[in-house]
């Protein structure tokens, strides 16, 4: 994503927010960068194979940890490089440095259809529990990410391609034997190239 329209910033600004702002009301503690790059994965991740879009259409690299966003990441030391949240660097008990997110702002549901609001409560109903960690969020993610699971081990720390979380070889299948869901992915993914 080079160019992000205002919409798709918005978008991005308030699922930021929905997931740092609904984990903190659930679990009484700020989420870890780790534990919101897990909820954006398996936000598009999931929603992609129930639609066959990526509501985010970010880029996700296939670290040890699981899908890591890396418009996200490379930004997050940046002071201002989001108005809905802030990532603040801290020490854990055990002396290492780590980044929680703060959420700033007041989420706004009208970016987003049902289908993407009743995707992104399901995981906070999942994930925003006292006994769930960034640990038990990314062994899930391993588990649940087929993308991931072929881009790691393939190459750790390569580009997911979208694509790779299909079963099918989707590309070399008739038209005809293609899901609607793999159809709207191939459309889609069609239009973004003419546009890119």
């Amino acid at each position: 994503m080079n160019i992000v329209p205002a919409y798709q910033k918005e978008r991005l600004e308030n699922t930021l927010l929905f997931f740092s702002l609904e984990h903190y009301k659930k679990t009484k503690r700020y989420p870890s960068q780790t534990a919101l790059y897990k909820y954006l994965a398996f936000f598009e991740f999931r929603y992609l194979e129930k639609t066959g879009i990526m509501p985010l259409e970010l880029r996700y690299r296939a670290m040890k940890n699981g899908p890591v966003p890396i418009e996200i990441y490379d930004k997050r030391e940046k002071t201002g490089a989001f108005s809905t949240v802030e990532f603040e660097q801290i020490k854990t008990k055990a002396g290492h440095s780590a980044f929680i997110v703060k959420p700033n702002g007041k989420f706004n549901p009208d970016y987003f259809s049902d289908a993407e609001l009743e995707e992104m409560g399901n995981l906070i109903e999942i994930f925003a529990q006292q006994w769930i960690g960034a640990n038990e969020m990314s062994d899930a993610s391993h588990e649940a990410i087929l993308a991931w699971k072929k881009t790691f081990k393939k190459q750790a720390n390569a580009i997911i391609d979208p694509i790779d979380n299909f079963e099918r070889g989707i590309l070399s299948l008739p038209l005809e034997s293609l899901s609607s869901v793999e159809e709207r992915f191939l459309t889609h993914r069609k239009i973004a190239e003419l546009a890119g």
